[in-house]
């Protein structure tokens, strides 16, 4: 067979100077008399090679990001809202009860108010499905890559399933992306690729402000208590997002490793084949 002394001018590999095209990226074959004489790559301008388009999956992830953000935006908006809303209600409600109250007049400016609060509130719950269902999909399918190179505690199913549980959400986050960050870290290690780390501790400020987001709860007759379970939950939320960058920025290096490994998989399987002719 022939020597593989073609250089791709596009990705740097070596590949047979009698090929019509590359075996790595399908660049054709130029001839030998426009290969550089010399090329030589690192480990991290291959990876570049392969970077030109992001994976799947971490499209989705910015995507749940985004959609994220939207979420706490409304929220903190639809909680601030809520507090009128409750001033504005609170006096019809307690002549509802009390037959013996006077009924409050109740005025067209207020009542257009009211409604447009109900609206805003139905569009945030929108919203909320909508970051729900991607964040869901971007964690079925990061688990479900991460057990192509090895196993995991949790199923992608159950990863995405338990992150929806009330009340215990940010249990079940801190659980699945420890688990996640961790095999990602020995995966990249194994492989002499950059893990990227979250901050020290800020997977359990997950949990923390999770946790402790839902205890304001108990009393929530009190403003200050329900504007300080909206504050921890937003900034779960907040920390959250940031973890979740982390994983995404670790997948998509996984990724893009993995693609490089198929290739060259299917190349020593091409370069077998022609052996043996």
């Amino acid at each position: 067979p022939a020597e593989a002394n073609m250089i791709c001018k596009k990705c740097g590999r070596k590949y047979d100077d009698d090929m019509p095209k590359c075996l790595w990226c399908s660049a054709p074959n130029e001839g030998p008399d426009n290969a550089p004489e010399t090329v030589t790559q690192t480990s991290d301008e291959q990876l570049s090679a392969f970077n030109q388009e992001e994976p799947e999956n971490v499209v989705r992830g910015k995507s749940a990001i985004f959609w994220t953000k939207i979420v706490i935006v409304l929220g903190v908006i639809t909680g601030i809202l809520s507090e009128f809303a409750i001033i504005v209600v609170k006096p019809y409600l307690e002549s509802s009860v009390n037959k013996a109250a006077i009924q409050p007049t109740m005025f067209l400016g207020t009542a257009f108010a009211f409604l447009f609060y109900l609206f805003l509130v139905f569009v945030f719950c929108c919203v909320l499905l909508v970051a729900a269902f991607k964040s869901c999909r971007w964690l079925y399918n990061t688990v479900k890559m991460l057990r192509k190179f090895t196993t995991t505690t949790f199923s992608p199913v159950a990863a995405a399933l338990c992150t929806l549980i009330p009340g215990l959400c940010g249990l079940s986050v801190y659980y699945i992306f420890k688990d996640v960050l961790d095999r990602q870290e020995k995966m990249l290690s194994s492989r002499k690729a950059k893990f990227v780390a979250p901050a020290p501790g800020m997977l359990k400020w997950i949990i923390m402000l999770s946790v402790v987001g839902i205890i304001p709860s108990v009393g929530y007759e009190q403003i200050a208590l329900r504007i300080l379970s909206l504050a921890l939950i937003v900034s779960a939320a907040v920390v959250y997002i940031k973890v979740m960058t982390v994983i995404i920025e670790n997948e998509k290096t996984l990724s893009i490793i993995r693609e490089r490994e198929l290739l060259e998989r299917k190349v020593d399987e091409i370069l077998a084949q022609r052996g043996k002719q």
